[in-house]
């Protein structure tokens, strides 16, 4: 009818919109909201108009501004809740589409920001009433724009906190979220409550970064306190254990419960794979602070008679697995400072078989053989030691067998607090890292360490060993000059044979396939004498013609 009449085109869309308008308020009179918001969509009516059909769904202050016809307000008045019901099932879509319209259109839609906030705030306030399960899904679009005090004010009164929490988190409010889930938490007889218990708190931080490293701390610390077997989830968690300065989380941890910050530590290495010479040196440090904080208590058992000395790591109660772990950490890590280590280790404590793992990181062989052989006097270690260190120092059993022979004093070690008793030379072990590990010391050597007064039957088993190798590699040695002699003759014999056969070509010779001079170009020939160049080969195709 618009076009009918004619004229500009904007009095035609001011007239479709005042028919369309008129019609909606038609349909809406007569309870056909479908057809009702269907009308408004085609319309330029303003989305807070089309709201304030429905009541409570506006704040007073802009519920005042809309106006209606007598009839339309006369209505509004006496919808019931079945009437409610439906129209805003109808509501919704209307709002869903023109959501749409404004993120397609955004930019030239006035105020498109303002308009946003009134239809998601609104959606929110319509699915509360008709779908509630449809409220987080809202909440958590990245670009929903609901009105922070409205929308908190519209859950609190249907009480949804869960969805509370998922509104302050869209909205970057973390603290205020973690408050009241730490509020509820802690309240007595919550378990029941959907916010009842730690997991959310430990959720809400695991979807934290970096960068609210602080927060994390700050509220983190309840858990730790009050459920420590749960909390390592929260600096563990695949989506984050790599990103979180894990420094700070060890610092962090260190000071509220040191186990909580070993088992951190212990997953980083084991489970994620994630070490450094920081990362490594904390471990270790903290094992050996534990170590030195249950030493004492051992120290007096042994001293009252209740307990026998014993092996490392076979101590009673907690230092026996602590240090079984300490010196499997020892063994197994590769980046941190065994420097850095002995240090922290000290010489308060008789922790010998740890120092020893440590010399042998800095490549002081001679320390670590000196607490194997004389003070843990454990010769089994000892050689186990030589056989991991032989590819880097060579002279390692030589050591072994020095150490034995003529050892050093005890001093080096800085170990006098113990009153360790000074080594004696022990010919017996040394004449069996002789027998059993001759092939990696020099022979040389080794008789000259021997005492001048030393019996020939004591070295009668190496010697006999050494003769056995010699005379044994003697014999390898001929036969293989007999094998390698065979085969130098049969290679003569090939070179002959391939060498009796020869061709005299001349500058006048031209090549049998493309009949040009042969020249200085490399050449082939067949077995009826024939001269090609190498290159025309691959062309002749005569048969039984192989050069």
């Amino acid at each position: 009818m618009c076009q009918e009449r004619g004229g500009d085109h904007e009095h035609a869309s001011r007239q479709r919109t005042v028919i369309n308008r008129e019609a909606a308020y038609h349909e809406f009179l007569n309870k056909r909201y479908e057809k009702s918001m269907s009308r408004f969509q085609k319309s330029n009516v303003e989305v807070a108009n089309v709201i304030g059909l429905f009541p409570d769904l506006l704040s007073k202050k802009m519920q005042d501004k809309q106006q209606y016809p007598p009839e339309i307000v006369e209505a509004r008045n006496y919808l019931t809740t079945k009437d409610i019901e439906t129209g805003l099932e109808a509501l919704e879509k209307y709002l869903v589409a023109k959501r749409f319209d404004l993120n397609k259109y955004e930019e030239e839609v006035a105020n498109s920001k303002q308009t946003k906030i009134i239809i998601d705030t609104t959606l929110l306030k319509c699915y509360l009433q008709n779908k509630p399960k449809m409220v987080a899904s809202l909440l958590r679009l990245k670009d929903n724009e609901c009105h922070t005090v409205e929308s908190e004010r519209a859950l609190k009164r249907a009480r949804r906190m869960n969805d509370i929490i998922i509104l302050y988190k869209s909205k970057g409010m973390h603290e205020k979220a973690l408050t009241v889930l730490k509020q509820y938490a802690n309240m007595q007889n919550t378990q029941k409550h959907e916010l009842g218990g730690p997991e959310h708190t430990i959720k809400y931080l695991q979807d934290l970064g970096p960068e609210d490293i602080d927060l994390i701390k700050e509220y983190s610390k309840w858990v730790i306190e009050k459920h420590p077997d749960r909390c390592l989830d929260i600096f563990t968690d695949p989506s984050t254990v790599h990103s979180l300065p894990k420094e700070q989380v060890v610092q962090h941890l260190k000071s509220l419960n040191v186990d909580i910050a070993l088992q951190y530590l212990e997953r980083l290495i084991d489970i994620w794979n994630v070490s450094s010479q920081e990362i490594e040196n904390s471990l270790i440090t903290l094992l050996v602070e534990k170590v030195s904080n249950e030493w004492p208590a051992y120290q007096g058992m042994l001293a009252a008679g209740v307990v026998e000395p014993c092996a490392p790591g076979s101590e009673p109660g907690q230092l026996g697995s602590l240090r079984l772990r300490l010196t499997h950490f020892l063994e197994r890590l590769q980046n941190y400072s065994p420097a850095t280590v002995i240090q922290s280790l000290g010489y308060e404590i008789p922790l010998y078989q740890e120092l020893a793992i440590l010399y042998g990181r800095q490549k002081e062989c001679d320390k670590a053989l000196m607490l194997y052989c004389h003070v843990l006097k454990d010769r089994a270690k000892a050689e186990e030691f030589c056989s991991k260190y032989y590819e880097i120092d060579k002279q390692v059993y030589y050591k072994l067998l020095r150490m034995y022979q003529c050892p050093k004093s005890l001093e080096a070690l800085r170990l006098d607090k113990f009153k360790l008793e000074e080594p004696r030379p022990d010919m017996g072990a040394a004449i069996d890292i002789l027998v059993r590990h001759y092939k990696y010391i020099d022979v040389k050597e080794a008789l000259r360490l021997l005492p001048e007064d030393t019996k020939l039957q004591d070295v009668e088993e190496f010697m006999c060993a050494i003769l056995r190798d010699r005379t044994r590699d003697s014999r390898r040695n001929l036969l293989l000059k007999s094998l390698n002699l065979s085969d130098n003759l049969k290679v003569k014999s090939q070179k002959m044979f391939y060498q009796k056969d020869k061709l005299i070509v001349t500058a006048m010779d031209s090549c049998a396939v493309c009949n040009k001079r042969v020249g200085e170009c490399a050449i082939a020939f067949y077995p009826d004498r024939r001269i090609v160049h190498y290159g025309c080969m691959s062309r002749d195709v005569q048969p039984d013609t192989t050069p």
